[in-house]
């Protein structure tokens, strides 16, 4: 009678865990999407206000960084020509603008293809058809595979962000196994909440890499000491601005004295 009791009460007593477990990952999927939401929002708002602020020394600058790489890129061109290079063949190339102001420019985050390399690595590991169990776990890691091999092929980062959030196959595994189905679907529904609770990390993980979230915490940081933050960001883009427009001259002078100016003049003409 007792064995009886014990089995009939196991399904229950399991199911109230996994019943508390599955309000835990809620409230904990609500507030991870809660602070995605603000963060997203306050950085979209500094997006626009920098905009206001500074987009005339950004343009600025752009153009000015434009000119110094095509500048640059003529003198390397020069420099690997060997004999014909004015500085000789051994001349260490001009090196590339590292001035610490520009990050302080409010432009879009450069795509980190070592990152993209090491997620796409990751998740070949994780889903690799090779690896299955089964036929439906084969089918579901090719899906995976499949849909992760057109991500990384056409270098939507946030399209491996999401995959990286999916099921593992073992927990497919898991699921399969459970025999009850209320038991089975509990479950399911917390995997569920942790597949988004992992993507909405991922997301928020992205957003924080971002250089513009990244000024937007910064100037939140200083702004009990300067109030005045906006002025101090543009005196040093000002400064930055100076000190590339003499760059730039001097590159020029430079591309003058290897006799560069005639195969610009050429190439602007014919981009023209």
């Amino acid at each position: 009678m007792n064995n009886q009791l014990q089995s009939i009460g196991s399904p229950h007593r399991q199911a109230e865990e996994l019943a508390a477990e599955l309000r835990a990952a809620q409230e904990e999927l609500r507030a991870a999407e809660a602070e995605l939401a603000e963060e997203q929002a306050a950085v979209n708002a500094f997006r626009m206000h920098a905009r206001l602020m500074l987009d005339d020394l950004t343009d600025a600058i752009a153009a000015l960084l434009a000119e110094k790489q095509s500048l640059l890129t003529r003198l390397e061109l020069q420099r690997q020509a060997g004999d014909d290079n004015p500085l000789g063949p051994d001349a260490d190339p001009v090196p590339a603008d590292d001035d610490e102001a520009l990050d302080l420019l409010p432009t879009a985050t450069p795509r980190d293809k070592a990152a993209e390399k090491r997620l796409y690595r990751e998740l070949a590991r994780r889903f690799h058809p090779d690896l299955a169990e089964g036929a439906a776990e084969l089918a579901y890691r090719t899906s995976v595979m499949t849909a992760v091999n057109s991500a990384y092929t056409a270098g939507d980062i946030q399209a491996l962000y999401d995959l990286a959030g999916e099921l593992e196959p073992g927990e497919i595994r898991e699921l399969a196994g459970i025999e009850t189905r209320e038991l089975r679907q509990l479950r399911e529904r917390i995997l569920q909440c942790r597949r988004r609770r992992r993507k909405v990390g991922r997301r928020l993980q992205a957003l924080r890499e971002d250089k513009t979230a990244r000024l937007w915490r910064k100037a939140r940081t200083l702004d009990d000491k300067n109030e005045d933050w906006w002025t101090a960001v543009r005196r040093d883009l000002e400064a930055a601005r100076a000190r590339l427009e003499q760059e730039v001259t001097d590159l020029w002078q430079q591309v003058e004295a290897a006799g560069l100016i005639d195969d610009l003049n050429a190439a602007d003409m014919k981009n023209g």
